[in-house]
């Protein structure tokens, strides 16, 4: 049997009679949790009443630390004389953490309480993928960092705008998806076209982004505008430093950070974009279509990849030879984005080995495709091209081929 209690990024956990691989299992998740909202965890882990642990715990504690063992500051046991040896290959896996073992309670708290009130707070930002709410509460007021409230819905597109003006994370500038992150619509085009780029940079500029500065998206929607700002910056204008902000708008208020309705005014800076390959055009899409050098990933919902309860498109379907990877089963039940190991293992079937450049995303407009293109490189796995138009540009024209 285990509790596990939590005071901060304080995480105190007391173990009864026999620790059990699903009693360990929700020590994970609860870690996992505090770890994406805090950053960083301290634990305090009672082990005087624990009569036995088992190998399968004992395995699934050593895969567990390893791959997270920069994410523990102070670790705090109090454990009997019996246990040094399974404390011993702990503190040697935890090579970051300071770990302390105890003989009551009292103390152990008091030094992993205080623990718990240290920071770290990085000097050099370079986040190029996602930012953890603690890591970007940390930054917040820094002058090299800019921040976008990306938030939007493809359906009442006025909302992000209101959401905006009432509340949004102090010194967040807010960027529309259809004006700021889209150009105009010919009918033919899809309804998310990319904008003219000279005028793209100019709002980069205008809002006071530089090629210095360390650019966060946010929003309300599991990352998807967010990922289309990132993207956007990221492998089209060539810009390194460019986040979004893992959990988003929901994540931020429920850690209780604060938030204001006042609008930030920017410090026009000029731009200097470089030239990034990302996107691929429909000429591109059409001309490798059933060849072995395309493999074209769908970031739609599945009933509407195979062309059914299509209430946004005027047809349903998809690219012919394309497969499904809908952009939300890249995030856990709490809304961020699933661990990296997690990430690779369910692209990796879709890529079949091909070289990550000859992979193109697409979805209904340009915009979840750019999620999956994130979860990508949170994998490790670099390189994909974006079809901006995708199927809303796809399906636009009748002889372009279509498959349910």
């Amino acid at each position: 049997m285990i509790t596990v209690q939590h005071e901060g990024s304080l995480i105190t956990v007391g173990v009864f009679g026999e620790f059990t691989v699903s009693d360990y299992q929700v020590f994970e998740r609860e870690v996992l949790a505090t770890l994406r909202l805090t950053g960083q965890v301290d634990l305090l882990v009672d082990l005087r009443d624990m009569l036995k642990y088992t190998l399968d715990v004992a395995w699934e504690d050593i895969r567990f630390v390893r791959a997270h063992a920069h994410d523990f500051r102070r670790v705090a046991v109090i454990a009997r004389d019996e246990f040094t040896v399974w404390l011993g290959w702990l503190t040697r896996l935890l090579t970051n953490a300071d770990v302390r073992v105890f003989d009551d309670e009292d103390s152990a708290r008091d030094w992993a309480t205080e623990g718990a009130s240290i920071t770290s707070v990085s000097t050099t930002m370079n986040y190029t993928t996602l930012i953890s709410v603690a890591d970007l509460a940390r930054q917040l007021g820094d002058p090299g960092l800019v921040v976008f409230d990306c938030r939007h819905d493809l359906v009442n597109k006025t909302i992000g705008g209101e959401s905006y003006a009432k509340s949004h994370l102090a010194g967040a500038h807010f960027a529309h998806v259809d004006r700021d992150l889209a150009g105009p619509l010919t009918g033919r085009n899809g309804r998310h076209p990319l904008p003219d780029r000279d005028t793209f940079i100019a709002w980069l500029g205008r809002m006071g982004v530089t090629r210095q500065s360390q650019v966060v998206g946010y929003d309300s929607g599991g990352g998807m505008y967010g990922a289309r700002l990132w993207w956007m910056l990221k492998h089209w204008l060539g810009h390194e430093k460019v986040a979004v902000l893992d959990g988003g708008w929901d994540a931020w208020v429920k850690t209780g950070h604060p938030v204001t309705a006042e609008v930030p005014k920017p410090s026009p800076a000029t731009y200097e974009a470089a030239t990034a390959p990302g996107a691929v055009d429909v000429s591109y899409v059409l001309a490798h279509l059933g060849k072995p050098d395309m493999r074209v990933i769908d970031a739609r919902a599945a009933d509407r990849f195979r062309g059914q309860n299509e209430t946004i498109d005027p047809v349903g379907g998809h690219i012919p030879g394309a497969v499904n990877r809908f952009f939300r089963e890249n995030l856990d039940p709490m809304g961020f984005f699933k661990p990296a190991a997690d990430l690779h293992a369910a692209f990796e079937p879709l890529v079949k080995g091909m070289p990550l450049d000859q992979v193109v995303h697409s979805c209904g407009s340009g915009i979840s495709a750019a999620h999956n293109i994130l979860a990508m490189e949170v994998a490790g796995m670099r390189g994909t091209k974006l079809y901006p138009g995708s199927w809303s540009e796809w399906c636009a024209d009748p002889a372009r081929p279509i498959e349910t």
